[in-house]
């Protein structure tokens, strides 16, 4: 079994206090998830570990998220969004990414894109038939690490990153998601 983990962040900062989504270097980690396929178990990292998950990133052989690369990836590095953490490029298995490809979009390509109507509760319900999806909204994840309500985010990105990693299995096995207004995407 290859060494492979999905990963997902919550932010410290509100996109407003950053100035914007373009900003990822100003948000810090409040907590970001690691779920490893070996061992079948979850990872918590806080401020302070930061070193600590960039090296875990670094050494996986394949590191699934959804918007990693634009998103995740950035503010644990705490790069601007235009720049990309280049010795992840070989291991990134990006789901929106791949949904966006499946799509005929460019992720790379210049331009809002938002999420294509490809944002991952929608996209879970859609081809996992999850009736709950997920258990809340990420801009209220900076919220509750500021007010000192650490557990909701831990849990709220613990259940980001399980709902990322079915998604991920299901991509991999099926070849394909539904996305929000029914359409089937080969991926």
């Amino acid at each position: 079994m290859i060494d492979e983990i999905v990963v997902d962040v919550e932010i410290e900062r509100t996109i407003e206090q950053v100035g914007g989504w373009d900003h990822t270097e100003l948000m810090g980690v409040a907590v970001a998830v690691v779920y490893e396929y070996r061992g079948d178990r979850f990872r918590i990292y806080g401020p302070a570990d930061v070193l600590a998950l960039q090296t875990r990133l670094l050494q996986a052989e394949r590191v699934t998220g959804f918007n990693t690369w634009s998103f995740d990836f950035p503010v644990i590095w705490g790069l601007s969004r235009a720049f990309r953490v280049d010795d992840l490029s070989k291991t990134s298995n990006d789901l929106l990414r791949r949904i966006w490809q499946g799509m005929g979009i460019d992720p790379d390509a210049p331009g809002p894109k938002g999420f294509g109507g490809c944002k991952l509760d929608d996209v879970v319900r859609m081809t996992l038939g999850r009736g709950i999806g997920k258990i809340g909204n990420g801009a209220d994840a900076p919220k509750w690490y500021q007010a000192g309500q650490i557990h909701k985010v831990i849990n709220y990105c613990c259940d980001d990153v399980a709902l990322e990693r079915d998604l991920g299995r299901f991509m991999d096995s099926h070849g394909y998601v539904i996305i929000k207004d029914g359409t089937r995407v080969e991926v």
